[in-house]
């Protein structure tokens, strides 16, 4: 059985709730990604923070806006040693593109997307049964 762990993204760039927008969108920008997890000063996921929330808005952001004034506070997880299945049927339930990997203390540990469960099955990792 394959674990979150087994194929969660380990290296993770996080932002800070007091990053402006422009310093979080280019984080984004630089690393190529769409979204990425908030985190405080004690490294605990506070957020997430995405393209998403900044479509969110009617018009432009107020100026001196905040990571903090926009992001998405209820924080989808998964534990480190959970099963796979487990990891995708939240990210299917919760319509999210991203779970934040927490270990036994809480700690963000990594990510898992479903482009992570794409290269699982590229890599024969994962092996998608048809129904019935």
């Amino acid at each position: 059985m394959l674990r979150v762990s087994d194929v969660m993204t380990n290296s993770v760039v996080t932002l800070s709730p007091e990053m402006t927008l422009a310093e979080a969108a280019n984080t984004l920008s630089t690393i190529g990604v769409s979204g990425a997890p908030v985190c405080d000063d004690a490294e605990r996921v506070v957020g997430v923070f995405s393209q998403s929330d900044v479509v969110k808005l009617d018009g432009p952001a107020p100026e001196g806006s905040l990571v903090r004034h926009l992001m998405t506070a209820k924080v989808i997880s998964v534990g480190v040693d959970e099963s796979l299945e487990v990891a995708i049927a939240s990210l299917a339930a919760n319509g999210v593109h991203r779970l934040m990997v927490l270990d036994g203390q809480g700690q963000l540990a990594g990510i898992i997307t479903p482009m992570d469960v794409v290269k699982a099955i590229a890599k024969g990792r994962l092996v998608v049964r048809a129904p019935g």
